[in-house]
């Protein structure tokens, strides 16, 4: 996988030029507050590719492999990468707006967790076996893995625990890939989505209805409802309902044009 050798490739490099110049590739490539202020918006970018050391590289490449392999065969490399990149440099972001001041950001846990999250989105009530704490194998349903990437981070990141890692840009990436993985139809339709699908049906259910079909349905139980609470009692809603009545019967009383 190209994003897997990608990560090797920038670790390497990173470790081999802290033998002639130390510190210099976690200055310039590294996301912090520091570089961003200078100019240095690659960072966006290249911090995705550098690591604290071999088990911090390790650990992303494995995450990676094995949820990203299932996200490419679902929704294809295109919006693999798509999910990787956004949700590292989303998750980056967010860690510079809440994050702590002192760290210094590196590594591709922001993008892996997008990935991981769209994984679990995508595959919720697929069987794995997760490692906990990379010894205690323990069986469970992807989506309580997303879940407990998702807890996990949030506590981290409230509580201050856990050291100078990004958990802020770990949970930005995971709400990253499940927000790009529900756009993409996985998970069901957003609260928002099903509410105007479901204004759009019931209009163009109203506008089917003859008129006295929608007197019957519609107006009476508002004149029911005004009768007991008075007119100030309608909603928007409703008096939408009483405007539309009124073109119906408008339109129903209007004699046909001679030519």
């Amino acid at each position: 996988m190209v994003l897997i050798l990608l990560n090797v490739g920038g670790s390497l490099l990173q470790w081999g030029s802290g033998l002639f110049a130390p510190g210099a590739a976690e200055t310039y490539f590294a996301l912090s507050r520091e570089g961003i202020a200078q100019g240095y918006y690659w960072q966006f970018i290249t911090y995705m590719f550098l690591h604290g050391g071999v088990l911090h590289l390790l650990v992303n490449c494995l995450a990676l492999y094995f949820a990203g392999r299932e996200v490419e065969i679902v929704c294809g490399p295109k919006h693999l990468l798509g999910i990787y990149f956004l949700g590292g440099v989303l998750g980056g972001i967010l860690q510079l707006l809440a994050g702590p001041e002192t760290i210094s950001l590196l590594g591709a846990s922001a993008g892996v967790c997008a990935v991981l999250l769209a994984f679990t989105t995508m595959l919720p009530e697929l069987e794995i076996t997760a490692l906990i704490f990379f010894i205690i194998p323990i069986r469970m349903r992807a989506k309580w893995l997303g879940r407990l990437v998702v807890g996990s981070s949030v506590f981290f990141a409230l509580t201050g625990l856990g050291g100078d890692i990004g958990h802020v840009a770990h949970l930005g990436g995971a709400i990253t890939g499940w927000f790009y993985t529900r756009r993409l139809g996985f998970g069901g339709a957003f609260w928002f989505q099903r509410f105007f699908r479901d204004r759009r049906r019931l209009r163009e259910r109203q506008e089917r209805m003859d008129p006295n079909e929608f007197i019957s349905q519609e107006i009476d139980p508002i004149l029911d409802k005004i009768a007991r609470e008075g007119i100030h009692s309608l909603t928007r809603a409703e008096r939408r309902i009483l405007e539309l009545g009124r073109e119906k019967i408008a339109k129903k009383t209007t004699p046909p044009s001679s030519h």
